[in-house]
C-alpha cells in the first residue's frame, strides 16, 4: 500500500516529536568524523572514528520537539531539522593536533552516543592541523521525499 500525504507527513511529526528519540528530554549529541565511512540505515558507532583534537567535544542538541518543514528548494521534500546548539555547529580547534585530522562527516546519536540516528559527508573533507582552524556543518537534518516510505 502507498501511503497518504496525510500519514506520510503524520510520520515525519511524530518523529521530531517522539521522546523516544529525537525529542528526548536528554540532549542528542553530533560527533565529528575523521575516517572515511559510508553513511547507511546500519552504521553503528562503533565504525567510526571520532575526532579528538581539542575542541572537536561532541555538540549537543536543542532537546524538546524538533523543527519539521516543507523544503521549497526541493519539491515535495519534507525535513527534519535538529535544533541547534547556541553557537551552531561549529567546531573551533584550540591547540594544535598532532597529527592533523581530516573530518569527512559528522553523526547524530543518542545522548548516550549508543545508537546512531543518523549521518552524513561534508561535500569535502576539512583537515584541522592547527589552533584556530575550525569546521561548520550548516544544518543537521533528515530529509525525506513522497517515495520514502513506499
Amino acid at each position: 500500500m502507498k501511503v497518504s500525504r496525510e500519514i506520510w507527513e503524520a510520520f515525519q511529526d511524530l518523529l521530531a516529536a517522539d521522546t523516544g528519540t529525537l525529542a528526548a528530554v536528554a540532549a542528542m549529541h553530533v560527533h565529528l568524523v575523521i575516517a572515511p565511512f559510508v553513511p547507511s540505515l546500519d552504521l553503528v558507532i562503533g565504525d567510526l572514528t571520532l575526532a579528538t583534537f581539542t575542541g572537536s567535544t561532541p555538540k549537543n542538541a536543542g532537546t524538546g520537539a524538533q523543527q519539521v518543514f516543507d523544503n521549497p528548494l526541493a519539491a515535495g521534500q519534507r525535513v527534519v531539522q535538529i535544533l541547534e546548539p547556541a553557537g551552531g555547529w561549529t567546531w573551533i580547534c584550540t591547540a594544535d593536533p598532532t597529527p592533523a585530522e581530516t573530518v569527512y562527516g559528522w553523526v547524530l546519536t543518542d545522548n548516550t552516543n549508543a545508537d546512531v540516528y543518523g549521518s552524513e559527508l561534508l561535500a569535502a573533507p576539512v583537515t584541522i592541523g592547527s589552533a584556530g582552524q575550525g569546521i561548520t556543518v550548516p544544518n543537521v537534518r533528515m530529509s525525506f521525499l513522497p517515495t520514502s516510505p513506499i
